[in-house]
């Protein structure tokens, strides 16, 4: 699978821009703020349907433009597929071969994105970790996604009831309870898809652990449940009261937490920040791999701006680790002379000034 081609229009501070894709190296050089991560941010669009830089899409429409458009061109296994999304102040429309498509079908379209915001997944909040866990195992489980789509449902569903003041205590508990069937039911398959998913995933974490920091220590995601599968009727009734003094569902994997763990300690609090940035480097090998695994398939890489951020000795070993890898890689810079030489045989670079991309 490659991306063949793309097409911007009015998308952040590109204008208007057409660029046809090496199936293997492509790079962006260019100034801060030139509009190399833009490319990296629409194609991250393409397939999550989602940026990963800003909650509101409405950010993305070039300033004083009223609608944005992203086209490109996909090639896979069974041809070629055209996969458009049109940004307007109203919505966001996202298209596949001309007809209407969801979010959650551009899944089929594997991705992971390293950037230097990626080792702030290690220390910021549990909801970053959670996203972050739910869109790995929605890409390789598309079950997965609907329950979690029907779990948020009716977690807000009956997150409104429990605060909304203009019902008695007593309507406010009859109304809520009638969201617990759905509530459980799909939380307790996420619950129990998470466990699954890290017996998978940890194996392969630790392996590339192991290899970037060539020491033998233990790498992992230790999971912190709020709840376990079988005790989450009992404990949602056990809380309820106090559920309904707050206002808000205090019970369900919506308060789950993913630590990521060296040698059994929480690393954001006693990692040092070499060991941070290798399990960084650690866990996109290991999100490349269990990908490959479970999909058949190599994922896009986008690679945001890495080869500033790594140490020469972690750059060597990604780099000499990607003359393997046979997905398509995009990559930003801002001196084309940043990247490995060696890593570089197969291809195609362009230069991003004020939104335009030239080819050099």
């Amino acid at each position: 699978m490659h991306l063949k081609a793309l097409s911007l229009k009015n998308f952040r501070n590109i204008s208007d821009l057409s660029l046809s894709f090496h199936p293997q190296f492509n790079i962006l050089v260019g100034d801060n703020a030139q509009g190399k991560t833009n490319i990296i941010e629409a194609i991250y669009l393409l397939s999550f349907g989602k940026s990963f830089r800003v909650q509101d899409y409405k950010d993305l429409v070039r300033w004083e433009q009223k609608e944005s458009f992203i086209r490109a061109w996909v090639w896979n296994e069974i041809g070629e597929e055209e996969r458009s999304i049109h940004l307007n102040e109203e919505k966001k429309e996202f298209y596949k071969n001309g007809k209407t498509a969801s979010a959650n079908q551009f899944l089929a379209m594997p991705l992971v994105l390293f950037a230097p915001e990626s080792i702030l997944l290690l220390k910021e909040s549990p909801q970053e970790r959670r996203d972050y866990v739910d869109q790995i195992i929605s890409t390789s489980h598309p079950v997965y996604a609907k329950k979690l789509r029907d779990y948020k449902k009716a977690l807000s569903q009956r997150n409104k009831v429990l605060k909304e003041d203009t019902l008695s205590r007593e309507e406010r508990q009859s109304q809520a309870e009638l969201w617990e069937g759905p509530l459980i039911e799909n939380g307790r398959h996420l619950i129990e898809q998470r466990k699954e998913w890290l017996n998978q995933f940890n194996p392969f974490l630790e392996k590339n652990y192991i290899s970037v920091a060539g020491k033998e220590k233990t790498a992992v995601f230790d999971y912190a449940p709020n709840v376990e599968a079988e005790l989450f009727t009992t404990q949602q009734q056990a809380r309820r009261e106090e559920e309904l003094d707050r206002g808000m569902s205090l019970v369900g994997p919506h308060r789950d937490d993913f630590i990521p763990a060296l040698n059994q300690q929480p690393i954001k609090h006693f990692g040092s920040q070499g060991e941070l940035r290798t399990f960084t480097l650690a866990l996109k090998l290991a999100e490349i791999e269990f990908l490959e695994a479970t999909l058949g398939v190599s994922p896009f890489l986008l690679l945001d701006d890495v080869v500033s951020e790594l140490d020469e000795r972690r750059s060597r070993f990604f780099f000499d680790h990607l003359k393997n890898f046979k997905g398509q890689i995009f990559a930003t810079a801002t001196s084309f002379d940043l990247f490995p030489k060696a890593a570089l045989k197969e291809h195609q670079k362009w230069e991003l000034k004020n939104g335009v991309a030239h080819p050099f």
